[in-house]
């Protein structure tokens, strides 16, 4: 896992650097312009279909046209070092666009007149019409974008601004041309993001971005997030040594999966598998019921049943009934105590019956899912009860951002825009969980997740195909049906059950439930969408059930 930090705390982290080990801007410039060009050649110009980027008369990378885009800070400064490198490389049409000189950092002016004395062409953009200079740009292979770091604090303006806006222009007038070329590549972050970012203020829409370690949790802000392109760590600038211990934000990944999967032994009965409930559908939502069963099943529960209204009995028996056992909801028909865990609200609809339902629940120790009308219910019992402590059982809420506009209000103190601006987005998932003591997974284009600790979890799931009704269902089953195999191994290994409520994944099986699923669903979107497209809920559960099943450890009771 990559841990991530605020683009503020990213400067702080350079000056530490600086003075801790006493490095000049110059200094640390020249480590990071030779790791970020490194990580551009190894994993862009090596990885990539470069034939289609290139232009017509270039046989090979070291022919590409490579121009910069550069401001007047130390990101301008490691762009500027990167094509001195380049040139040193072999590579000989290289062009920076540059503000007056004299307007730069000296640091930056410094490795300017190094890149123009190795044979960088430099040209001033505020002495040349816009018209040109938009013209020429678009006659590169490679454009590195250069005009901000993480030291913009609010919206770009004047000459800056402009030059955003061309940038994007150039892409979509490329994007419109059917062409692949100029690539834009951004360095640390598309300039124009800040922590504050809004989706008005200007920025740059990249292809590639290479991010300087410790990556910044600004470009997985939901709404930002399309602006960054292939996100690349660049690693090796800053001793690892002087991050914060109380990092508390952090990148979830698929290599990370395993460790978050529950084991199984291939001897286990349903039993010892899990028993999973499923509150779901009504008249107006059905299917999402369905999707919901196949999430469970996917995850590998033993055990599954959907209580449902009466009116719908008939139709789920018919098309649910060979994966769960469907019961009509009553008193007499569920037992808490003959559940491991309880998903509710994928399409089950809002009224005070099921508001009864789920008060019941509360007053119970099983874990509980809650998604959709089951979160916002949530926030409905929460808001009429002035204790915090109203809720016993362990909860999992999984809203997208639809639902969490909702349930902000009982939060009162906050700003209601879970997707206004990268702080917030982190503080109100963080908030939200601290002060319910839940576990919080906002589901969006990046899924980002608050525990009761402050911790938060960052999944860039990002692609078309999960942008569909009915993912969300079959992730709400999956995090329920993964949940119950934990606590059921747990069980039955004999292992001490750490509180639920606690926030540290290695302990805690609601949160590696949790991060397993979301890293499972997101996988096998990902892959549905490279091998077929677009796809449907029953397809992702289907692919979900191969993934969580091909990663399984068979082996774990070996010893016994």
């Amino acid at each position: 896992m990559h841990a991530l930090i605020s683009n503020r705390d990213s400067l702080e982290l350079d000056a530490l650097t600086r003075t801790e080990f006493n490095f000049s801007v110059d200094h640390l410039m020249e480590i990071a312009a030779i790791r970020l060009w490194q990580t551009l050649v190894s994993e862009v110009f090596l990885k990539k279909d470069i034939s289609n980027l290139i232009s017509a008369n270039s046989v090979s990378s070291q022919q590409l046209n490579i121009a910069a885009v550069c401001g007047k800070g130390d990101n301008a400064g490691d762009a500027l070092t990167m094509l001195r490198h380049a040139r040193l490389g072999g590579y000989s049409r290289l062009t920076a666009y540059i503000p007056e000189p004299c307007t730069m950092k000296p640091d930056v002016i410094l490795n300017l007149q190094r890149a123009e004395r190795c044979g960088v062409k430099i040209i001033c953009y505020e002495t040349v019409d816009p018209k040109s200079i938009s013209e020429q740009l678009s006659t590169n292979d490679v454009i590195l974008d250069a005009l901000f770091g993480t030291g913009i604090d609010g919206p770009a303006k004047g000459k800056s601004s402009d030059l955003i806006r061309l940038l994007r222009d150039i892409r979509i007038s490329r994007n419109e041309m059917g062409k692949k070329n100029p690539l834009i590549v951004s360095l640390d972050v598309p300039s124009g993001l800040s922590d504050a970012w809004k989706p008005e203020f200007p920025i740059v829409c990249a292809d590639v971005t290479l991010c300087i370690e410790p990556m910044k949790e600004s470009l997985y802000m939901p709404s930002a997030r399309p602006y960054a392109g292939d996100i690349f760590p660049v690693g090796g600038i800053f001793p690892q040594w002087t991050k914060s211990s109380t990092q508390n934000t952090w990148l979830l990944e698929e290599s990370d999966m395993k460790s978050f999967l529950p084991p199984i032994s291939p001897w286990a009965y349903k039993m010892q598998r899990g028993r999973v409930a499923v509150f779901a559908g009504s008249s107006s939502g059905a299917g999402a019921a369905l999707h919901c069963i196949h999430g469970v099943a996917s995850a590998g529960a033993g055990y599954i049943a959907l209580f449902c209204d009466k009116e719908l009995f008939s139709a789920y028996l018919a098309s649910i009934g060979e994966n769960a056992i469907v019961r009509v909801f009553s008193k007499d028909s569920f037992s808490p105590e003959c559940w491991d865990v309880v998903v509710a609200g994928p399409g089950w609809g809002i009224d005070l019956e099921r508001e009864r339902i789920l008060a019941m629940l509360f007053q119970t120790d099983i874990p509980l899912v809650l998604d959709a009308d089951g979160a916002r219910m949530f926030a409905r019992i929460a808001s009429k009860n002035q204790d915090s402590n109203f809720c016993r059982a362990p909860i999992i809420l999984t809203p997208h951002p639809g639902e969490f506009s909702e349930m902000l209000p009982i939060l009162k103190s906050v700003p209601l825009d879970p997707l206004a601006n990268v702080s917030e987005t982190v503080a109100l998932v963080t908030a939200f969980a601290k002060k319910y003591g839940t576990t919080l997974a906002l589901r969006a284009s990046t899924t980002h997740v608050g525990l009761p600790d402050g911790s938060c979890y960052i999944y860039d799931g990002s692609t078309p195909g999960l942008g569909i009704a009915g993912s969300g269902d079959v992730l709400s089953g999956m995090i329920g049906g993964f949940l119950a195999r934990w606590l059921a191994f747990l069980k039955e290994t004999g292992e001490n059950r750490e509180s639920t409520n606690a926030a540290i994944p290695s302990d805690n099986p609601m949160t590696k439930a949790l991060l397993g699923a979301i890293l499972v669903h997101g996988s096998a979107g990902k892959q549905l969408w490279l091998k077929k497209g677009w796809f449907t809920p029953i397809d992702l559960a289907n692919a979900c059930a191969r993934i969580s099943s091909g990663v399984m450890d068979t082996n774990v009771y070996d010893d016994r």
